[in-house]
């Protein structure tokens, strides 16, 4: 399967709970992470979290999927449609 630049929007509801957690997998899958662009909202314990990621579709439903798992997240993703 081709890999596919996908744009992922992150938002994390408890900084101080689930942020370790998005972290961690941030970290995990830096290799792939294009572009990176958070925006703490510390009054409201918010934060939101915007990449660009190269990855296949089942890599990006894994990753997706992870995220999604973690308490106080919400993740949604669009493929971008780009030509090469």
């Amino acid at each position: 399967m081709d890999k596919k630049f996908h744009s992922v929007t992150i938002t994390v509801y408890d900084r101080q709970k689930a942020f370790p957690h998005v972290s961690e997998l941030l970290h995990k899958y830096a290799e792939h992470i294009r572009l990176r662009v958070g925006y703490p909202m510390k009054e409201h314990n918010v934060a939101v979290i915007f990449i660009i990621i190269e990855l296949t579709n089942d890599e990006l439903g894994a990753f997706s999927g992870r995220l999604g798992q973690v308490r106080s997240v919400k993740v949604n993703s669009t493929t971008l449609k780009l030509e090469r």
